[in-house]
Parts: structure tokens; sequence; C-alpha cells
């Protein structure tokens, strides 16, 4: 037990930054969290707010060290953004040792891929899946089971059509489908409250939420 514990200390993780700030986005936000955002991704996104984070460059910490760093900071939950996090095939420990250590963890994703150590822990955290128009709004099986919200950008591509597609109704039976204006913008703010209101009639609910974050120009 004590050399698997150590094992999972010395993990390597690909980070690109780590911070202190609020939920700015989806269900959760305003809440006090501790962002790791992961260095790479599959996807490439026209409008990301991220593009450093894209690459899968080698720029790596141990698993030790990343925890040592959140104990000097104050909040306890940690979000796990990227890049795209299942595409690293460390997050299952850093999960792990994360909910191990007492925080509430939640993971942002474009929802495309899953990791089958991840089947044991996917229940215990929040998942928000942000479906992309660059992967034609695709999302695995296994992130529809887990995930507690979906987040959907409102860009150009974004339709009503699409938000009514059959694996994401549950989603909206339960209120839990989020607009989110592309970078804020006030045409994207007016096709997200059209859209809000086309579901309406549809009798789902969803929230339109910008990123609130940038409202009040914080990280």
């Amino acid at each position: 037990m004590l050399r698997d514990k150590v094992r999972k200390t010395n993990t390597l993780i690909a980070i690109n930054e780590i911070y202190e700030s609020i939920q700015g986005e989806g269900l959760l936000v305003g809440l006090p969290s501790i962002f790791i955002r992961l260095q790479g991704c599959n996807l490439r996104c026209p409008w990301c707010d991220q593009p450093e984070a894209l690459s899968f460059k080698k720029n790596t910490r141990k698993l030790s060290d990343l925890m040592k760093e959140f104990a000097s900071f104050s909040a306890k939950h940690v979000v796990i953004t990227g890049g795209e996090p299942f595409a690293h095939k460390e997050l299952p420990t850093l999960v792990e040792t994360l909910l191990d250590e007492g925080y509430s963890v939640q993971i942002e994703t474009n929802g495309t891929l899953w990791i089958e150590d991840m089947d044991g822990l996917a229940s215990r955290i929040h998942i928000t899946c942000s479906p992309k128009a660059v992967a034609r709004f695709f999302v695995h099986p296994k992130i529809l089971l887990y995930a507690k919200e979906l987040k959907f950008v409102v860009d150009e591509e974004l339709n009503k059509e699409v938000l009514l597609r059959d694996e994401f109704k549950e989603f909206l039976r339960k209120g839990r489908v989020v607009l989110q204006p592309e970078s804020n913008r006030k045409d994207m703010l007016e096709k997200a409250i059209s859209l809000q209101k086309g579901l309406l009639k549809e009798n789902f609910t969803v929230r339109v939420i910008p990123q609130v974050h940038k409202c009040f120009q914080i990280k």
C-alpha cells in the first residue's frame, strides 16, 4: 500500500497553470475554486480562449508538489480544466488523490473522450460537459452517463436542433443545461436568449450564464 502511494505521488502531470479564483461558468458559478489547467487538447475550437493550453507540451510536475501548492490556497473545490482533461491518462490518479485529501472535484470536458479508470470515481465528482461544434457535438456515452450538466457555448454553429438531440433530452428535463454566450459577445447573448425562449416553447427551461469572471475582469 505504501509503495502504491509513493508511485501515485510521483505521477507526472502535464500542467499549463494553477491558480485560485471563483468558478465563473456553469451551474457552480461563484464557487471559490482552485483551477488546474492541464496542457493539451484533442480539439481546436476557433474561439478557444486558452490557445496556449492546446499543444501537448512536456511541462510536467510531480503530483506531490502539486498537492503542496494546493495546501497554500483557501478554496477546497478543485476545477480540472484544460486543454482537455480526459486526454491525459494521469487524470484518475489526480482525481483520486484530490478526493482522498478532502477536496471536492469538478472536471470541465469537451465530452469526446473517456478513461475507463474513471468509472469508479465519476459518480463522486461534478463533470461539466461542453459539447463542441468542431466535434459535431458528439459526446461519449460515459460522459452522458456521469455528467452533472451540459454547458453549450452559444456561437454561430449552435442551434435549437442540436440542443433537442435525443442524447441531451434528459439534461433538458432535469434543468441542467447552460447556454454560455461565446466570449460574452452581445450578439451571442441575444442568440442565447432567443434559444432559451424557443426551448421554453418545448417545455424545457435552460439557464443563460455568461463567463462571470470576465464580467469582473478576474482570472
